[in-house]
């Protein structure tokens, strides 16, 4: 979980908000109005929402692009739990709060690295994951991915090695990736 979360005001303009994105190399900002995690804004809000309506970002606020009402996890709260809000609603980001305040959040790729979520997912359905994991779980089935090359490393257009221990998506002495890609692979065997 990150605790440092970088927040935005519900009235500042969308322009700030992706200054202030850029400025700290992040996707998403947590909305807060007075104190209080109200929302959340993403690149991919910006680009579905202001960007083909040719919109001037410095006139439009947060509050009217943001994602909302905003799924939250509770610090307490199993990993397998989060897990399931995030397959099941479709959201990479899971702001943690506790008693109204904003205390962290818990990204999709803090849940892959750990060992209970790949257990969790050996017993999740895949045909229900939501389609942006399906596509980089099929990309990886189209790609030998026995240490030779990754898709999800891509630099100047081609694809690198493997980074293996110093990926985000290696848990310990595997791949997360190739452990989904096999399940799908399995699947697909089987039907």
């Amino acid at each position: 979980m990150v605790e440092d979360v970088i927040t935005v005001n519900a009235r500042a303009t969308v322009k700030t908000a992706a200054a202030i994105m850029n400025k700290h190399e992040i996707g998403c900002l947590i909305v807060a109005d007075k104190e209080k995690a109200v929302g959340i804004v993403t690149e991919r809000d910006i680009l579905k929402r202001v960007i083909p309506k040719s919109e001037a970002p410095e006139k439009i606020r947060v509050s009217e692009i943001m994602s909302k009402p905003l799924l939250t996890a509770k610090p307490e709260m199993e990993i397998s739990e989060a897990a399931k809000i995030m397959f099941t609603k479709n959201v990479k980001k899971l702001p943690v709060v506790e008693q109204g305040c904003l205390v962290g959040l818990v990204t999709l790729t803090d849940l892959i690295r750990s060992p209970n979520v790949l257990r969790w997912l050996e017993k999740y359905p895949v045909e229900k994951a939501p389609k942006k994991i399906k596509n980089v779980i099929n990309t990886f089935l189209e790609v030998d991915h026995s240490g030779k090359r990754c898709p999800l490393i891509v630099e100047h257009g081609y694809v690198k090695r493997c980074r293996e221990s110093m990926c985000m998506w290696w848990l310990g002495d595997r791949c997360a990736i190739t452990e989904l890609s096999r399940q799908i692979s399995d699947m697909k065997k089987d039907s």
